[in-house]
């Protein structure tokens, strides 16, 4: 086949053993030379000859023969070798694809091309020519005993490993006597050309789909030589950030073509009854695998749920929201797909409560229960407990560690005036999502805000930041990674806040307080506990005074930033070669991660920027 593909280039005919056939018919031919003419100057001649019926019939033939072969290459004593339907085909296998792939290169997105293309009939065509082709074939005198060659070519007998003292293989030399036959040339040939069209058909409709970039250059060398076209195509995708195709065998194209069945719009649900309730709504959709099963979650029951309007931001896959009940449909129900496919499912880890807003972190896993990519979701509901809003991250792969806020120091812009203490504003949180909107809402900026936020942070708090490697355990730690992301000019911008009690989901953006500059986007969960004791209250008087209550304090922070690159090219990789898990090893759990970390701790192996020494490298997750 390689050696085949190479012609594709190169104007270059195999020499071929004469046809038992047209020999014999040069042979009725009268005076003719012992050494045979070009079929051409045999028929010039003729003509200008008188000519008897039988002379007539065979100037026909050769004329015919003549006209079929004006494009065949080769050396023109050759061309009698070659049966003119051999060669009309040859030529048609040649050009007639060449009009497909310029279509699919100049034009990809013409409506006419997009129809073409759209359909079965080019690799139709490629299919028919190559069928007619063998035909032609069988059908010649000593057809079978040329097809019995193609045996040597896998003749267990003869060793193929000759190879490497020099010796020219017998499969080799089997191929070499079968590329003397011009029909089997020919349907090779055919052969290839109809399998790098209909490669190149699927680059095509991937590419329009998922809006890859290049695919010109991908198509172009994918008709010159055919599978390094194809290697080609997945470095673009990765490199452009749209992660490997799907590697299942539907695509949104044929999928969404059929307006029933599976892949039909599920109705949605009705109005909740009552007030809405985002947290049970959550624990129903993605917590519920004894009634859905091993993935834990549902494509279709997801999206009953939504309301008509619903934005999904999937920050793992887009920057752009996917806008609209069909939209998010149609992206679930492919990954859905894609989980079954590799035994993958969702596993959630702490779901938050909430009225209108809520939110769950989750990783995923397999049925030998290990420990793959983990993320965070938040969920907002309308009145009606239809689901209006979602953003969903998974972790990075590459995880910069302290690195990341030496970047932003570097980048950030600090304010012109140095910050104020907090002063009278201080007040005691009643509930998890009201301690959120205090810290980050009220407290941020302030020139004491990390001894505030302090206080609210148990002294066994497990900080995850997803950019590490293992997560800070204990209140000092915690601090000193507070410390080292206190950055002037730099603030966490909440945008959306759970209404949790015992824990709260929210999303934010970083300003970076440089006009024009984009701004990073991210997921947190926080999981807090309520202690009883004295706490403080302020007075309409702003008398400060203690009272009994209940005491909120942070046991549990999780922070995914999104990536650059959408999907993550590392994402992308792991996820072709371990689909279940997306990570290219299963992770540490919860508990180990912690104990490794207190270790770590310990052994005074970590730093205040949290970058590691090497002794620490091997607990990478």
């Amino acid at each position: 086949m390689a050696s085949l593909a190479c012609m594709r280039g190169c104007a270059i005919a195999p020499r071929v053993a004469v046809d038992p056939v047209l020999a014999a018919r040069r042979r009725t031919c009268a005076r003719r030379p012992a050494r045979p003419e070009p079929v051409a100057a045999t028929a010039e001649r003729r003509v200008r000859e008188p000519a008897s019926g039988e002379d007539r019939r065979n100037t026909i033939s050769l004329m015919a023969a003549t006209a079929a072969l004006t494009l065949a290459p080769g050396h023109p004593a050759d061309a009698a070798e070659f049966l003119p339907e051999i060669v009309a085909s040859f030529n048609l296998a040649t050009f007639t694809p060449q009009v497909f792939w310029f279509a699919m290169i100049l034009a990809p997105r013409n409506p006419v091309v997009k129809t073409v293309m759209g359909s079965w009939l080019p690799v139709l065509i490629a299919s028919g020519i190559h069928f007619y082709v063998d035909y032609v074939g069988f059908n010649q005198p000593g057809a079978l005993e040329e097809a019995a060659k193609f045996g040597a070519v896998f003749d267990p007998t003869i060793a193929p490993w000759d190879w490497a003292n020099g010796a020219v293989t017998g499969p080799l030399l089997g191929f070499q006597s079968m590329l003397e036959n011009p029909n089997f040339v020919t349907e090779e040939w055919a052969h290839v050309l109809a399998w790098d069209l209909f490669v190149g058909r699927w680059m095509w409709l991937d590419a329009i789909e998922r809006d890859v970039p290049f695919l010109w250059a991908c198509l172009l060398t994918t008709n010159f030589t055919g599978p390094p076209g194809l290697l080609q195509y997945f470095v673009v995708c990765l490199l452009s950030g749209k992660g490997l195709p799907p590697a299942g065998a539907s695509s949104s194209s044929s999928s969404s073509s059929s307006s029933s069945g599976p892949s039909a719009l599920p109705p949605m649900d009705p109005p909740a009854a009552g007030e809405p309730d985002a947290g049970a709504l959550v624990t129903r959709l993605w917590d519920s695998c004894a009634v859905t099963g091993r993935l834990c979650w549902s494509a279709r029951d997801i999206v009953a749920a939504c309301a008509e309007n619903v934005e999904w931001e999937d920050l793992s896959f887009s920057s752009k929201p996917i806008v609209g009940r069909a939209a998010v449909f149609a992206h679930l129900a492919a990954r859905q797909r894609r989980d079954e496919a590799c035994g993958s499912r969702l596993v959630v880890e702490r779901a938050c409560d909430g009225r209108t807003a809520a939110g769950f972190t989750w990783h995923r896993s397999n049925d030998g229960g290990d420990v793959g990519l983990r993320g965070t979701t938040f969920v907002e509901v309308d009145g009606d407990g239809r689901v209006v809003y979602v953003r969903e991250i998974a972790e990075p792969l590459f995880k910069p560690g302290g690195g990341t806020a030496r970047l932003l120091r570097a980048v950030a812009k600090p304010p012109a005036a140095p910050p104020a203490p907090l002063g009278d504003a201080r007040r005691q949180p009643a509930s998890a999502s009201d301690l959120v909107a205090y810290l980050w809402l009220e407290v941020q900026g302030a020139a004491d805000f990390r001894a505030e936020a302090a206080r609210y942070f148990d002294k066994d708090i497990v900080y995850q930041d997803l950019n590490f490697d293992l997560p800070f355990v204990g209140l000092e730690h915690v601090a000193s990674f507070l410390e080292e992301f206190d950055i002037p000019g730099l603030t966490f911008v909440p945008d959306r806040i759970s209404d949790g009690e015992e824990s709260c989901c929210f999303t934010w953006e970083v300003d970076l307080g440089v006009e024009g500059a984009a701004r990073v986007k991210g997921v947190s969960f926080y999981e807090c506990e309520s202690i009883p004791g004295m706490i403080e209250r302020r007075g309409e008087d702003g008398v400060v005074s203690q009272v009994k209550g209940k005491e909120v304090r942070v046991t549990y922070v999780r922070d995914i930033p999104e990536s650059t690159l959408k999907p993550p090219p590392l994402q992308a990789l792991a996820a072709a070669i371990k689909p279940d898990l997306r990570t290219f090893k299963p992770l540490l759990r919860e508990q180990q991660a912690v104990a490794e970390s207190c270790s770590v701790n310990a052994m005074a192996c970590r730093t205040s920027t949290g970058d590691m020494r090497p002794d620490d490298k091997k607990l990478r997750g």
